[in-house]
């Protein structure tokens, strides 16, 4: 059977573990591409749908900003400035999620059909991989999200329907909007990596085959190399096909990832504030206090799962240059092997990057941390001077 008709017995199989993933992403626009049982292709019909999506929320954002700009009477005149800040932020977010889904279209595709082709080459070399694993791991993350979506929005829009005379609803509801396609834009990267990291560890247990089996059998010669595994230039070559997977995820998703950060982290020093404010009024709102906590809980959620997924993944991919320095072997050709992956792994620097400004790990994570904490006491501190004033 040649390569390509094993492909196409290959692809269907890889289709259904994403395909809800996939219907969720075009639903809301962030896929532009159409599949069929044989491959993808580009959609004119969606890059047109994302395109009016863009301009129907941008349109709307602008008309909110204008609104509360003009407010100069009530207990929304006083969030004016923080809630024009977080539209602008919120609304060119949701706008770069959607152009950059029609911009990258190609490079999302490539991306995915890579992990075929690397599936295929694990087929072909008789590695077994399941996608019962990975359908079931999108669909419990498409359940806890829409459960915690849909909880938050029904608190909401009971909470509007008892203040409505406080706020300019509209406004919020577009903030909730962007609320929702973060979600889905976070579920749809996230589930990316994890394919990406559960391909390392394929290759890494491989590693582990071949420590165990050159220990028992005290191999020696090149003759006597196993052959029920993966043989570790083939290995070496797989990984290095994972690591240019890292780099085309960083391509694709850098710029919305950076704008995710930006807006995880206005979000929370804003709810917090809010919260820290509620709570020194001599009367506390305690709705409007949960409410305003609940406004920043999926982008802080988000934000380090991101963080721990990217982080895993990483770690999966450095842990094969630790693994390949335990066979034990005197065989020339296998040493020469095992310093050609090492140095390749040394040279490739893999990373998850948001276009390239700052690595994606616990240590931004702890940054974030200490951005927040400081820019809330500012906030703080210029609030009670502002009150004394």
């Amino acid at each position: 059977m040649n390569t390509s008709k094993m492909n196409e017995k290959q692809f269907p199989k890889f289709l259904n573990g994403v395909r809800l993933l996939l219907v969720q992403s075009q639903i809301f626009g962030i896929v532009t591409f159409d599949y069929t049982d044989k491959k993808f292709q580009v959609s004119r019909v969606r890059c047109v749908f994302s395109f009016l999506a863009f301009l129907f929320y941008t349109s709307t954002v602008s008309y909110c900003v204008y609104k509360t700009a003009t407010v100069t009477h009530g207990p929304a005149a006083i969030y004016k400035t923080t809630d024009i800040l977080f539209l602008v932020i919120s609304g060119t977010y949701v706008g770069t999620i959607w152009v950059c889904a029609i911009i990258n279209n190609d490079k999302l595709i490539n991306l995915l059909g890579k992990l075929v082709d690397f599936d295929l080459k694990l087929h072909i070399n008789s590695i077994p991989i399941s996608y019962d694993a990975s359908r079931r791991r999108i669909l419990l993350g498409f359940l806890v999200r829409y459960i915690c979506l849909t909880v938050i929005i029904a608190f909401y829009s009971w909470y509007s329907r008892v203040h409505a005379k406080t706020r300019i609803l509209i406004a919020d509801w577009a903030s909730v909007f962007s609320m929702v396609i973060s979600s889905v834009g976070c579920h749809q990267m996230t589930e990316l990596v994890l394919m990406i990291k559960s391909r390392f560890v394929i290759l890494n247990r491989q590693i582990n085959h071949l420590i165990s089996y050159f220990r028992k059998n005290n191999i020696a010669t090149v003759a006597k190399k196993p052959t029920r595994f993966l043989a570790l230039n083939k290995i070496c070559a797989l990984h290095h096909h994972l690591t240019k997977l890292v780099k085309l995820f960083n391509d694709t998703f850098g710029v919305v990832l950076l704008f995710m950060f930006g807006i995880s982290f206005v979000a929370t020093v804003l709810s917090l504030f809010y919260g820290a404010a509620e709570l020194q009024a001599s009367k506390v709102k305690w709705l409007k206090l949960v409410w305003s906590l609940l406004a920043c809980l999926t982008y802080t959620c988000d934000m380090i799962y991101v963080c721990h997924v990217c982080y895993e993944t990483i770690e999966e991919a450095k842990k094969s240059g630790e693994l390949i320095h335990k066979i034990e072997t005197e065989d020339h050709d296998t040493r020469d092997e095992m310093e050609m992956f090492s140095l390749q792994i040394a040279n490739e620097e893999v990373e998850f990057n948001a276009a390239g400004f700052f690595p994606i790990n616990f240590t931004l994570l702890f940054s974030i941390i200490g951005g927040v904490t400081t820019y809330m006491i500012i906030l703080i501190q210029l609030s009670a001077t502002l009150s004394e004033n």
